[in-house]
């Protein structure tokens, strides 16, 4: 009989996306603390399974840096400022996201997130691109290293650069106008060098485009967040999430949040309307996750 690997019980072979999940606080910048009304969970429940389609998010991640030291030139004092312990921001690209909590932990979610739920299989999320995110502490040396890198890369691809491949330009044009040149080794190696300036500035956008990227990729959390932020233990994607039915493992719907009944609605008239296979489960929170 062929032995089935036995998991370590933090690792899950589902994958959620919470349909509650907090909204987006302008103000500071981050997801607010409580979920969405109920209603509006289980809206989004019934369009993403109706659609099949794991849209990507509407903010983007503000990954935190703690920056040791930072200088600044003050113009109208005309002198030099040293500022300390900075904290500055980092904006990631969109992205979608998934959680890699076993069943037993999903609870400790719900106070976040909401009691709705769409399990998919970790084989299929896989496949899709998905990859769990890198947490560091707002004040992780590999951070302020991205910080740091992200800020060098820009420096290169900005107006400096934009202004001597301008300068280098003009000066070969009336360096091939003022000896009438029009062809020869001389003009040559001229193109080859203007040519050779457009493939560094090209390697240096995408450059910076792939660390953009893995920002989307990164998570900071304060020390005060392991039980929060830590515990989600995220997986994300940079494109949007096209699924099929067989890629759902389990649908998650609490019987009723205050008055508001939905599990018994949504088997009785959602699931016929969205065909959903009966091999896909649809499990009452309470039963699942209260018992």
């Amino acid at each position: 009989m062929e032995s089935i690997p036995q998991s370590p019980g933090t690792v899950s072979r589902i994958l959620w996306h919470f349909t509650g999940g907090p909204l987006w606080n302008d103000g500071e910048r981050r997801q607010k603390s409580s979920p969405k009304p109920s209603f509006q969970a289980f809206a989004n429940l019934k369009s993403i399974l109706k659609s099949c389609v794991l849209r990507l998010g509407d903010y983007k991640e503000v990954i935190k840096v703690r920056i040791p030291e930072r200088r600044t030139y003050n113009h109208i004092t005309r002198k030099t400022e040293v500022h300390y312990n900075v904290v500055e921001e980092l904006t990631s690209s969109p992205v979608c996201c998934l959680a890699d909590v076993p069943i037993i932990h999903l609870a400790y979610l719900a106070p976040r997130y909401g009691k709705f739920a769409i399990g998919f299989h970790r084989d299929s999320v896989v496949l899709h691109g998905f990859n769990p995110v890198f947490y560091a502490l707002d004040d992780a040396k590999s951070v302020f290293s991205i910080y740091k890198g992200l800020g060098q890369l820009r420096g290169i691809s900005g107006e400096i650069f934009k202004v001597c491949c301008q300068a280098f330009q003009e000066s070969a044009e009336e360096f091939i106008a003022a000896n009438s040149l029009k062809e020869g080794p001389d003009q040559t190696f001229i193109e080859i060098i203007s040519e050779q300036a457009g493939e560094l500035d090209k390697s240096v956008r995408e450059t910076l485009d792939s660390f953009e990227n893995f920002l989307g990729l990164v998570k900071t959390f304060s020390p005060d967040e392991f039980g929060t932020i830590y515990c989600e233990r995220e997986w994300r994607s940079l494109a949007k999430f096209k699924f099929k039915y067989e890629d759902v493992a389990m649908v998650v719907v609490p019987r009723k949040v205050g008055k508001l009944r939905y599990f018994e609605p949504f088997c009785r008239n959602v699931t016929d309307s969205l065909q959903l296979p009966a091999t896909i489960p649809i499990v009452p929170w309470e039963d699942l996750v209260e018992h």
